[in-house]
Formats: C-alpha cells, structure tokens, sequence
C-alpha cells in the first residue's frame, strides 16, 4: 500500500480527488478531459491514488471507470485535528486583538451642542467662514481660514492660552456644512486631532438650526471634553451676539 501522505502531495492528483469526489464515476476519457498531459501520465497517477485505496474502478464493458474511495483521507484529518487547537487558540488571539484595536479606533466621544440662531443660513455660513468675523467670536482671535477643502490654517492669540490650534478643512457645502480637522497637544502633552463639524439648516422665521459635532475625542480625556463643551459654549453665545449686531 502506497501511504496516502505521498499519494495526495501531488497536486494533479488532489484534483483528480476532486474531480471523482464530485461525480459517482469517471471514465479515463472523462478525466483526461481536465488535464493537459498524456494518457499514460493519468493512468498513473490513477494507479498511485488506487495504491493509496483512494480510488477503486470497475470495469463496465470496453472502459473502466473510476470513483473515490475517501475512507483512507480520515487519517489525514485525524492527523490535522490535532492542530486544530492549536489554530484555533490563535485565531481568538487575533480575533481579540482586532477588537481591541477596532475599539481604540472607534471608542470616542463627540460633543454636540445644538443652537438656534435668530439670523438667516447666508449670514451664519458667512460668520462661520469669513476669517474676518471668525476673530470676532471665536476665542482665538487670529486666524488664516479659507472654505477651501484641503487649506490648513491655525487658530492663534487666545486669552489665557499661549498654544496654536492647527487645522485642515475637510468638508465644505455651502451653506448647509463645514467640517475641518482640529489639532492640539492634550493635558497629557501628546498631540491629539478632533474633528469639528458644522451643520446648518434654515428654521422659521429667518433662523437658523445650527449643529455643532466635535468628534475623535478619548474616552479618558475628560479634562479636553469638559473644555470643550464650555469653550464651544461660551463662543456660540459670541456668535450670537455678532450676528445681532451685524
């Protein structure tokens, strides 16, 4: 008996395995068919799979046709089952590890603050864009911003606050949304990128429904969070006075 190991090292005679495995019986003809060697070459590999008790054949009149015998394959399962733990216990490494770096990516908190201004959606888009008027509410009271997608600015000259905000706009539809990224050095001292979007939509009455979503922040950062939803705050009600006085 040929071991069955040496029988299926062969690809060609994997395929034929397969061939036979799909159908109950095959001719030499019929299994010539699929290959492009010669008779002789695919009689003998018949004859290595048939040493291995991989194929039995039959005679039926003037051909002799051929079916799989998988019996002797259980050997080779038995064999790789004992790895099975093996690869199992490190596919649900890796499973745990790709959760746990889909969690550090996706895990953050946004803030959200949501205002009517009692100014129509042109004047608000207007505020929100002009570098001019952005110095006139924002905290920081130099800037260089363009509503231009992929024009990097800064945010500069903010009481009390000596660093600089660097940014890139991202999204710009006017008047309906704004989005730029916003980078900073953390409490931790470690440089951290938010992203702040704006979302405007006209109310009754000449107003204006605007949304403000600052995302990407970390969960444990609740200093940076706490910070930002009252500087965010204080410079909405800013906002608002500039454009009742405008």
């Amino acid at each position: 008996m040929r071991d069955v190991y040496s029988a299926v090292a062969d690809p060609t005679r994997r395929r034929m395995l397969q061939l036979l495995a799909e159908t109950d019986e095959l001719s030499l003809h019929e299994i010539m068919a699929h290959f492009e060697i010669s008779r002789t070459a695919v009689s003998k590999h018949l004859a290595v799979l048939a040493e291995a008790g991989l194929v039995a054949d039959r005679r039926a009149g003037r051909e002799t046709r051929y079916r799989l015998n998988a019996a002797p394959l259980r050997e080779i399962q038995t064999w790789v089952s004992t790895y099975e733990r093996f690869w199992t216990d490190r596919i649900e490494q890796l499973r745990k590890l790709l959760e746990e770096d889909t969690m550090s990516q996706t895990d953050t908190v946004a803030v959200n603050l949501d205002v009517e201004m009692k100014s129509p959606i042109d004047k608000v888009w207007h505020a929100l864009t002009d570098s001019a008027t952005l110095s006139k509410w924002m905290l920081f009271k130099t800037n260089d911003f363009k509503p231009v997608v992929g024009h990097t600015f800064q945010f500069k000259d903010a009481p009390y606050y000596d660093g600089i905000i660097d940014c890139e706009v991202t999204e710009v539809d006017e008047p309906n949304r704004l989005s730029y990224t916003w980078s900073t050095e953390g409490v931790d001292g470690q440089p951290h990128t938010t992203v702040v979007t704006w979302t405007l939509s006209a109310a009754g009455d000449g107003a204006t429904r605007l949304q403000l979503e600052q995302t990407g922040f970390r969960p444990e950062a609740k200093q940076e969070i706490g910070g930002a939803k009252a500087g965010w705050k204080g410079q909405l009600d800013a906002l608002q006075e500039v454009l009742a006085s405008s």
